[in-house]
């Protein structure tokens, strides 16, 4: 997990889904479902959004909640799809 997809994935839930934690910073750690922050509809778009960013495929039967229920956990995701930092 770079800090560099840390950040980017930070950018966009304060941008999408919580804007009301932007001064505040997001935790790698923190609880995006269970503090309401993403609900079932969210995490689709979150997924739908790391697929295109991150120009991977993410099939139905991998999509699971612990994959995207922290933004570390996102991060951690999105590098064992194999996804470059910087995709063309």
């Amino acid at each position: 997990m770079t800090t560099s997809t840390i950040q980017e994935i930070t950018r966009y839930i304060v941008g999408f889904h919580a804007p009301d934690l932007a001064g505040e910073g997001i935790p790698t750690d923190y609880d995006l479902i269970t503090n309401g922050v993403i609900d079932s509809l969210a995490m689709l778009e979150v997924v739908e959004w790391v697929q295109q960013r991150w120009a991977i495929s993410i099939l139905d039967s991998e999509i699971s909640q612990a994959d995207f229920r922290t933004i570390g956990a996102i991060a951690d995701f999105i590098a064992r799809a194999g996804a470059p930092a910087n995709p063309s």
